[in-house]
């Protein structure tokens, strides 16, 4: 009884000591990083997700939320909606979807940062792990949106991404259950996807942000911390930025729905083309808990990193993991949308398999060789 006591004493002491110490979106670490662009992300973030929400709901007046009237609406938006003769339904639809995008990107960018400055280890693992929550929340935030215009690639990726909770299904015992098929069923609304589970999606794509910036701001007021930290300049330039994709790289238009006709080639929206490859290269099971597998060995990275070092030159085995860790969610991502042959693909995994191998066999002697100097230096130390 006294040892499930000590343990559960522990866990709430750590709890605590965390929760003091957590960054929702950097406000506390930025002022050791005034002059560090890295560090604006969380000021780009909250503003992001601020914006979103108050064009969403402009948006939410002129949409009509019915399978058979919502795509309609989005092209009424886009090309004939107008204020005074200025189109405000392109601009206030394109901000919304580079935004969005944006918000995707910085989130990631985010937790790369946590990564390679090692701002994730003790006493900030519990400031990590909600970074890696957040940038899951606005995945979730996109997915949930890509049915809403119910084009012909939102409603046939949606249909591939609901089937996701089947997998459950194929471990033993819990497999007989039928829980994967259960939430499935409950994802749609059905069995396909239909009016039902078109408003689920857009009740959580309108909901869900509400409710995290709403958590934020009671984060905010009773730290009573500061909200936004970039400099000004620095947020005039970033929404500049998001003005020019909106005028010089303008959505692509994607026809109509078919529910009985699907493309030859369904892609996923870019955040997810790096599980998508998987899917293809492996079976489809194989493929979600391999990438749930990598989601979970990210998350307790504050428990494998064991070496106590923050800088860089002192953690060559992470820091090169890391790097190729992005270079191949780039260049997979990439193969997977341009290649439809899952062969091909295929004869990828050799030159994954020996990247990965030769960085881990020199990352290790690279390691080893910092921890042999920094042992002599302490020894020179002790003996002074």
């Amino acid at each position: 009884m006294a040892k499930k006591n000590s343990i559960w004493s522990y866990l709430r002491f750590w709890l605590k000591d965390r929760w003091a110490r957590v960054d929702i979106l950097d406000e506390s670490l930025y002022p050791a990083h005034r002059k560090n662009p890295a560090y604006y992300i969380g000021t780009y973030l909250y503003i992001g997700l601020f914006i979103q929400i108050i064009i969403g709901s402009i948006l939410a007046i002129y949409y009509i939320p019915t399978v058979e009237n919502a795509y309609r609406s989005v092209m009424y938006i886009t090309n004939d909606l107008k204020l005074l003769g200025f189109p405000i339904g392109f601009w206030l639809r394109g901000i919304h979807k580079y935004v969005a995008e944006a918000i995707i990107v910085l989130a990631m960018i985010r937790v790369f940062r946590f990564f390679f400055t090692a701002d994730f280890k003790k006493p900030n693992e519990l400031s990590w792990l909600l970074a890696i929550f957040f940038l899951l929340l606005t995945t979730i935030f996109g997915f949930s949106g890509y049915v809403l215009v119910i084009d012909q690639l939102g409603f046939w990726a949606t249909t591939i991404g609901t089937s996701f909770p089947t997998v459950i299904d194929y471990f033993p015992v819990i497999g007989s259950l039928n829980i994967g098929a259960l939430i499935q069923f409950i994802m749609r609304g059905g069995t396909v996807l239909n009016q039902n589970s078109f408003l689920r999606f857009y009740a959580l794509h309108y909901i869900a942000p509400l409710l995290v910036f709403f958590g934020i701001e009671m984060f905010y007021y009773f730290r009573k911390k500061r909200r936004i930290n970039a400099p000004v300049v620095a947020i005039v330039v970033f929404f500049a930025l998001i003005l020019l994709l909106v005028q010089f790289v303008p959505m692509p238009a994607h026809g109509p729905a078919t529910p009985d006709s699907p493309p030859d080639h369904i892609l996923p929206d870019w955040y997810f083309l790096f599980v998508y490859y998987f899917l293809k290269i492996m079976d489809f099971v194989s493929g979600v808990l391999f990438s749930a597998g990598f989601l979970i060995f990210v998350a307790l990275m504050p428990w494998i990193e064991r070496n106590p070092f923050l800088q860089a030159r002192k953690r060559p085995l992470w820091i090169a993991l890391g790097a190729l860790g992005v270079a191949l969610f780039a260049i997979l991502s990439y193969r997977s949308a341009i290649i439809t042959d899952a062969n091909i693909l295929k004869g990828d995994i050799k030159y994954i398999v020996s990247a990965y191998a030769l960085v881990i066999i020199g990352g290790n002697l690279m390691q080893r060789k910092v921890m042999l100097n920094e042992a002599k230096k302490g020894r020179l130390v002790h003996q002074k």
